[in-house]
């Protein structure tokens, strides 16, 4: 049960995390567009991530409305082995399509019990690129189309976000 927990934040560190203050946040997502592979480039410590990196999430639609199904995979570094993660994401604002609900699936998502909030704060026009946090901010994610984005575009990212509001002092880079 503890792993499963931990797996379940580990999803929802990968899945569409956000920062930001209400007024900063995303509006109008096409989530036609989000769908797809996403890379996490970014992201604030956690201890449900401390040893993974290259993070891959693909995010894609499911059978019912506003429903998604989100495979993280994560490479540990300590072995280098690959983690899964399946989580089920609902959306919970039609209005902007930023607001998400992640849990995962089977017994342990009865009754939301292991889910957590995620808010897009930003995104690029082109869908290059998601901020993404809890909604108090206390952890962020930078996710790209490219794993390896240069060191320029990270920097610019890391920049928006800090003008979100997240904070900076325990960056983690991955995906290199």
């Amino acid at each position: 049960m503890i792993r499963a927990a931990r797996t379940v934040l580990l999803a929802a560190a990968f899945a569409l995390p956000f920062a930001g203050t209400a007024l900063a946040q995303s509006r109008d997502i096409d989530l036609d567009r989000f769908d797809g592979r996403w890379f996490e480039i970014e992201r604030s410590h956690n201890d449900v991530q401390k040893d993974c990196s290259r993070a891959q999430i693909d995010f894609t639609r499911q059978d019912r409305p506003d429903r998604y199904g989100i495979v993280v995979t994560c490479t540990r570094r300590a072995d280098g082995r690959n983690e899964v993660l399946r989580a089920n994401a609902r959306i919970t604002d039609t209005t902007t399509n930023a607001k998400f609900r992640f849990t995962l699936p089977g017994l342990l998502s009865f009754g939301g019990l292991a889910g957590q909030n995620y808010w897009v704060w930003d995104h690029d026009p082109s869908y290059d690129w998601a901020i993404l946090a809890l909604p108090n901010k206390s952890d962020w994610w930078i996710w790209h189309r490219d794993q390896n984005t240069s060191a320029a575009e990270r920097a610019r990212l890391l920049a928006r976000a800090r003008a979100l509001g997240l904070d900076m002092s325990r960056v983690v880079s991955t995906g290199r």
